[in-house]
């Protein structure tokens, strides 16, 4: 039987060892051995195996941070509180997901360095980091954990003024949020990135610079439906790296994970993460 390693966090708390067991025996049904793990340690010592996380993004941002990404590939089953990567892909069906796994059927999907930190959907800081750090220390349900924060500070928030450097994009001004996207959602279900691909070698730039009173709420509404391009404080582009330099060390966010730097080289690894899917 096929060896593979279930990786999950304990401490996202919505895990219980009867749930893992049902996933393990499930597996085992379909002709492959699982061994679940639950700690970075482990992570850290696999090499040439295939590591399927049980979990939402915060738990695959974890896994391909500490774990080898040029020897192993990864699978997730999105049973996390936040699922944006996930949903760009089939909805996994345990037996299905073993067949490709036993098959080898890898699909390579790009990746963003942002610093040193692998990031395998989204990134960003200003307004955007905000919300992903009050939404991480959140015990209130998955539906809300972005939307109550975005809602208490969308009208009170202060914007900074950045730089903005790339071969296809400059600016350098006050920035209410900035925004790097390799997957098209973020934010717990927000179209962010409407034109982004996980295969076409660019990450989604998207800028808004401090929107009018009235164009906030109406920017939180279309940004539901991949709408929000038109608005006149939206700057959008694709690009294979930038640079963003805040005036004083400031928060940001990677897949929800909170950093904190000056400034942010993010560059774009095409095919850098082994993905296969359900």
């Amino acid at each position: 039987m096929q060896l593979v390693y279930l990786f999950y966090n304990p401490r996202a708390g919505r895990y219980s060892q009867k749930a893992i067991g049902e996933i393990l025996t499930a597996l085992e049904n379909e002709g492959i051995c699982a061994k679940s793990i639950a700690e970075i340690a482990e992570l850290k010592q696999l090499k040439d195996a295939h590591i399927l996380v049980a979990g939402g993004d915060g738990t695959l941002h974890c896994a391909i941070n500490h774990a080898d990404i040029q020897s192993n590939s990864f699978s997730i089953l999105p049973v996390g509180s936040g699922n944006d990567f996930a949903s760009a892909f089939p909805k996994p069906r345990i037996e299905k997901l073993a067949k490709h796994i036993l098959s080898k059927q890898i699909t390579p999907v790009d990746l963003l360095q942002v610093n040193n930190t692998f990031v395998h959907n989204a990134a960003g800081a200003g307004f955007e980091a905000l919300v992903a750090g009050k939404a991480s220390q959140s015990k209130v349900p998955a539906v809300l954990k972005y939307v109550l924060p975005l809602a208490r500070h969308l009208f009170t928030y202060k914007p900074g003024n950045m730089k903005i450097t790339s071969p296809d994009f400059q600016y350098n001004s006050a920035v209410f949020t900035i925004s790097l996207g390799n997957g098209k959602r973020a934010g717990g279900g927000f179209k962010l990135y409407p034109k982004a691909s996980f295969t076409d070698g660019k990450m989604d730039l998207l800028l808004i610079k401090p929107p009018p009173f009235w164009q906030k709420l109406l920017y939180v509404w279309l940004v539901n439906f991949g709408k929000h391009l038109q608005l006149q404080a939206v700057e959008y582009a694709q690009v294979s790296e930038v640079c963003i330099e805040m005036n004083s060390p400031g928060h940001w966010q990677a897949d929800g994970e909170m950093y904190q730097s000056e400034v942010i080289h993010a560059k774009v690894i095409p095919g850098g993460l082994k993905l296969i899917c359900g």
